[in-house]
């Protein structure tokens, strides 16, 4: 559950809303015939997206795979099928993929936002950040980035900077607080006083 809101960003990095119910109660075939009408995008790629918003990673990998099998050169689709195989598990096979989106398309900013996390599920923390503030270069409120620096503060020990990256997530977007009071990164910080301020306990 950790990372399910940050998943969710990276949808809306993608061109995915959040707002997917609807999509997600029709049945698949459904959603492929509107996306191709629709969007005029790649069925699959679609379909990766909509099963990567509800936590099908096996969904995902198998139909971002089918968009690379019809186009092996969709640096998107390596993208998608990255972060859920890093999800899945397999960290370093997901790596690969994201740097393959990368050689690809290295103008992706959404696929940087997948190289941070696909580090940051491997533990390489200053990696991870990199990747964030690259992200940030292209686009400077990308809440989840400021936020995801935050959190690789908070899991190195270094309170200060963490609290004043998670205060500026939370200038950006009040919700953050929800998610910073509940995560595990966070945890440790339960009686500090700035903390509790920030996040309003």
């Amino acid at each position: 559950m950790k990372y399910i809101l940050l998943c969710i960003c990276l949808l809306s990095l993608l061109g995915c809303g959040t707002d997917t119910k609807t999509q997600q109660d029709t049945k698949p075939t459904t959603v492929n015939e509107q996306a191709k009408t629709d969007q005029g995008q790649d069925a699959h790629v679609m379909a990766a997206k909509q099963a990567l918003s509800s936590g099908d990673y096996a969904k995902t990998i198998e139909e971002a795979s089918a968009s690379i099998k019809d186009n092996p050169n969709n640096a998107e689709a390596y993208s998608i099928r990255g972060f859920a195989t890093a999800l899945n598990g397999d960290t370093a096979k997901g790596l690969v993929d994201t740097k393959k989106s990368y050689d690809l398309d290295p103008n992706n900013v959404a696929n940087y936002y997948n190289m941070a996390m696909v580090y940051k599920l491997q533990g390489q923390l200053n990696e991870s950040k990199q990747w964030f503030e690259k992200v940030l270069e292209k686009d400077p409120s990308n809440t989840w980035s400021v936020y995801g620096i935050a959190t690789i503060y908070a899991d190195q020990g270094d309170d200060t900077k963490a609290l004043d990256w998670l205060e500026k997530a939370i200038k950006i977007d009040p919700s953050v607080k929800t998610v910073a009071a509940e995560q595990d990164h966070f945890e440790r910080f339960h009686n500090n006083a700035r903390f509790k301020t920030l996040v309003g306990l």
